[in-house]
């Protein structure tokens, strides 16, 4: 996350700098760790034996937190890190580069709502402030793509791929 949108935005942009967006993080982190509950310190882990068990388990909250966190998150970064791969070699399409993010926008609503009620499932309140302000990150990274395409679209996409878009190179 934030691979690609904070440096546009420190450098192309005067929307925030660097010693703010720490601030803001860190006041986040605060806010979020303030509101985690305690973890459960005899709550146990199932197998489960199927995908969509798996899937409702986490929606339900009744997954560990590393379940519900770890192959979601890795799957949306290397998700997002191919489609700015893709965009900055010319191979995608802005209506693309949209379609994706679009297509992961009802997974990342379960991924946020799974990790909140999972994260009482772990010993340690850090780690489920952690997984809680991640999410809430996620929301902050997408935000940020979306003030990207609209406002800032030169500083991301080549002007071949805005004339083919948008008419001009804005």
């Amino acid at each position: 996350m934030f691979i690609t949108t904070l440096p546009i935005i420190f450098t192309y942009t005067h929307l925030l700098s660097e010693l703010e967006a720490g601030v803001f993080l860190l006041a986040l982190l605060l806010l979020v760790y303030v509101y985690t509950p305690e973890g459960e310190k005899n709550w146990r882990d199932m197998a489960m034996p199927s995908w969509y068990l798996f899937l409702h388990a986490a929606w339900l909250g009744h997954a560990s937190l590393w379940r519900a966190f770890w192959p979601f998150f890795i799957f949306v970064n290397a998700v997002l890190y191919y489609i700015d791969y893709r965009i900055g070699n010319l191979t995608y399409t802005i209506a693309s580069w949209i379609t994706v993010h679009m297509m992961l926008l009802l997974p990342i609503v379960w991924w946020i709502i799974s990790v909140w009620r999972c994260s009482s499932h772990t010993r340690y309140r850090i780690l489920g402030c952690a997984a809680r302000t991640v999410t809430v990150c996620l929301v902050i990274e997408f935000i940020l793509r979306i003030l990207i395409t609209v406002r800032y679209p030169n500083t991301l996409f080549d002007c071949q791929l805005l004339v083919a878009y948008f008419g001009d190179c804005r």
